[in-house]
């Protein structure tokens, strides 16, 4: 089925997604919002901590500004962050007066959702917002391909409930559809956040970024048995720290920054990857952490019922280990939100640039709003103008390889289940060369027998999955490769091969294209 968007269509309903799509009604845009699941509720905006880092209005921006680069480890694109810290303090006061329940409480404004979907009252917000401007909504669609040239956006997408193909097209397109903390054995994402968004813009001849840069949350819960429920910085601060001998994780790595699961997750996160690979437990220990302790700030309290009450935190210490959590690389946006593509736009966690090495706690969120407008707005004015390419940039996207007809010996799930345990024992917390090979050699058989399944798959179910597959091997290639090259450790990518980070030669960003002729990486 053909279908038209004349002027903007949304790839991704989260909080990015629905804070572009809202702009660009407002700049008269007529717009169309395509989600995997309903509205707001198929990506990580709705799981997410519900905390926004941003300035009270008319408050300095400064501190801000300088706990982001110095999360970044020097790699923050200096544009993008002073855009953020600029613009957060007012698109939080949109979301106030939008009717968001909510409280400012040291320096973050928190939403008042409820465990463990803090992030729905963002949602509600925004939805109705949209609702009421007039955006429309295309869900339970999964986009499998995208094309921006001559104009016009076009996108291939497949609707998993009827079986149903689809080719969609706009005069401009905004990706915002999430990162790929999912291709990760332990991650706290929607199960579904595998890099799609990256497989879509890679395949469009977008220019992507910092791939090599995921973020591991340090401290989420390990018991047998138990949700990996996240727990929250400053409660895992005010209890304690130990591995099953009783020493202290802070002090046994030096870490000393604080809150640490905020400020040091890095650090933190090889910490306890380090324990769990010498055979060693991780306890954090809150029975001595008073109920007057849990409520001192609106996450903590929020967790009381569930961390404290029904996983026992209150009385024993609880296993924890770390859990992939966030993308800092993607999709290379100008502070406008423009691509490297004419008429592809981008925002939230799909872009890389912004946050560097390394993320701080809360900026997610910020990010969603703040370059979420941006993009929504550029895309607006793009489709205002006709949609036609700017001169002298690159145009178009290669053509994709038709899957070979053969019988895949693995289902999709099984895939799944191989790539996060790849990812996570050799291209998460701790890389090594040798690992790194190990990972990509096992991407590339598994890509082999992803494609293979495409071409034999057996019904709608078996169709979206191979097609959530395929994305995913993408994704985790680009992501092993970039840590392959980059012979240093900083931030989030650790190099056990090259523990400490090298300024002379890596001050700088990878990325990738694809081309004609293959991925065409480069630095600078």
């Amino acid at each position: 089925m053909d279908r038209s968007v004349p002027d903007v269509l949304v790839i991704g309903s989260g909080a990015a997604g629905l804070r572009a799509a809202l702009a660009a009604r407002e700049r008269g845009a007529r717009v169309t919002v395509l989600g995997k699941g309903s509205p707001g509720r198929g990506g990580a905006t709705i799981l997410s901590g519900g905390m926004f880092a941003g300035s009270p209005p008319d408050g300095p921006v400064e501190d801000h500004l300088a706990r982001t680069l110095q999360a970044g480890r020097g790699l923050n694109r200096a544009e993008l962050a002073r855009v953020l810290v600029e613009e957060a303090p007012d698109r939080l006061q949109e979301m106030i007066a939008w009717g968001i329940r909510a409280d400012y409480r040291q320096g973050y404004l928190y939403s008042r959702g409820r465990a463990p979907v803090w992030g729905e009252e963002i949602v509600r917000c925004l939805v109705e917002r949209n609702r009421a401007a007039g955006t429309e909504f295309l869900s339970g669609v999964v986009a499998s391909e995208l094309c921006c040239e001559g104009g016009v956006g076009r996108v291939t997408a497949f609707r998993p409930r009827t079986g149903e193909w689809m080719r969609l097209s706009a005069r401009a397109v905004v990706l915002a559809c999430g990162g790929a903390g999912g291709l990760f054995a332990r991650h706290d994402n929607p199960r579904g956040n595998v890099g799609e968004g990256y497989a879509l813009a890679l395949g469009a001849g977008a220019l992507l970024q910092d791939m090599e840069f995921v973020q591991f949350y340090p401290v989420g819960l390990a018991e047998p048995g138990l949700p990996r429920h996240l727990v929250p910085p400053r409660l895992a601060d005010r209890g304690r720290l130990v591995n099953d001998r009783g020493e202290d994780i802070h002090a046994a790595y030096g870490i000393t920054e604080r809150p640490a699961a905020e400020r040091s997750r890095d650090r933190l996160s090889q910490a306890l990857f380090v324990e769990a690979r010498a055979g060693r437990e991780v306890l954090l220990d809150l029975t001595g952490v008073s109920e007057q302790d849990w409520a001192s700030d609106p996450f903590s309290e929020s967790v009381l019922g569930i961390i404290g009450r029904r996983c026992g935190g209150l009385r024993r210490p609880l296993r924890v280990a770390p859990m992939a959590h966030h993308t800092m690389g993607g999709v290379a946006i100008d502070p406008a939100g423009a691509t490297s593509v004419p008429g592809l736009f981008a925002a939230g966690e799909v872009t890389g640039g912004l946050h560097g090495a390394n993320r701080m706690g809360g900026n997610a969120l910020a990010e969603t709003l703040v370059f979420g407008r941006r993009a929504g707005e550029s895309a607006a004015a793009w489709a205002a103008r006709g949609g036609r390419s700017a001169p002298g940039v690159e145009d178009g996207a290669p053509a994709r390889g038709v899957a070979p007809a053969a019988t895949p010996w693995m289902t999709a799930a099984e895939v799944g289940r191989r790539l996060g345990q790849v990812m996570w024992q050799e291209g998460g917390i701790v890389r090594t060369r040798a690992g790194l090979e190990r990972a990509l050699k096992a991407v590339e058989e598994l890509d082999g027998v992803a494609r293979a399944g495409g071409g034999a798959a057996q019904g709608a179910a078996e169709t979206a999955a191979w097609l959530r597959a395929q994305a995913a091997l993408t994704a985790a290639g680009l992501v092993l490769e970039a840590a392959l090259r980059r012979t240093e450790s900083r931030g989030a990518h650790f190099r056990e091969d090259f523990p400490q980070a090298d300024d002379a030669r890596w001050l700088g960003h990878l990325r990738v294209r694809q081309t004609a002729a293959g991925r065409e990486w480069s630095f600078a």
